[in-house]
């Protein structure tokens, strides 16, 4: 299976995690209000699923207008400048959430999304580094985004339902 194999399912895989978050807030409220550490992770399920999606698909069509090396670098670029971002605003929404909707939330939960988060940027500042691996590290970064949507998505299930 080559890179952009690869990328294609890992992106079908995040977009059935949008999926089942799209079904989930249409049965789940009725009248479209969740507690903010509901929010927080409905959030997070959503940004990672779609970042996946994105820099998943986002090589094959780069290189379409570009070389190889340029492709990945270009990719790379894209995914820690969106990372960033994404990491940007889930981390707002954690400082703002109230103390006690935090205290909700157990320290699990963000220790190891957050960790999952460093460990793909660490792998997409390491594409930046070793051109001659940088799409085995590409696709190591974005398979690890999947790790972290499947997280997110066991704790939005496991925390509202059980």
């Amino acid at each position: 299976m080559d890179e952009f194999e690869q990328l294609g399912l890992i992106a079908e895989i995040a977009a059935a995690f949008l999926g089942f978050i799209a079904i989930f807030l249409a049965l789940s409220k009725a009248d479209g209000r969740f507690a903010e550490s509901d929010r927080h992770f409905i959030q997070a399920l959503v940004v990672t699923a779609t970042l996946t999606i994105v820099l998943a698909l986002s090589p094959r069509a780069i290189s379409l207008f570009a070389t190889d090396a340029m492709t990945w670098f270009s990719a790379t670029i894209l995914a820690i400048t969106l990372g960033s971002l994404a990491m940007f605003l889930q981390a707002r929404q954690q400082f703002r959430m109230s103390r006690d909707e935090a205290m909700q939330i157990h320290w699990v939960w963000h220790l190891v999304a957050w960790a999952l988060g460093i460990c793909a940027a660490i792998f997409f500042v390491l594409a930046l580094i070793d051109s001659d691996r940088a799409s085995a590290y590409f696709v190591g970064g974005v398979s690890l985004q999947v790790a972290l949507s499947l997280w997110v998505f066991v704790g939005v299930v496991f925390r509202r339902f059980f």
